[in-house]
């Protein structure tokens, strides 16, 4: 199984946390006043905890819906080990 390294919840952090990163060293950089500097500093912030919000939101979506379907295919091969049980025939001792 092939593993794409530019999704899931791994690339997803790192790429939070690299865009905060930047976003401060750069802000903090910049030939501004103190106070111009926190002010961008805590909009940029708010923005990025809204977006880190909205990928929590969707992986724990997509956690529910990868639950669901594993409780789906269990469910199906609980069943169908059932059906090939009750197909089978039983087994019958040799006389010697």
């Amino acid at each position: 199984m092939a593993h794409d390294h530019q999704s899931g919840p791994g690339f997803g952090t790192g790429l939070i946390i690299g865009s905060l990163l930047g976003a401060i060293a750069g802000i903090m950089f910049a030939p501004k006043p103190g106070d111009e500097t926190r002010a961008q500093v805590l909009e940029k912030t708010a923005g990025l905890r809204d977006r880190a919000e909205e990928l929590a939101g969707e992986a724990r979506g997509l956690i529910r819906e990868a639950v669901e379907e594993g409780r789906a295919v269990a469910s199906r091969l609980r069943k169908s080990n059932g059906d090939i049980r009750s197909e089978a025939n039983p087994f019958e001792p040799v006389e010697r």
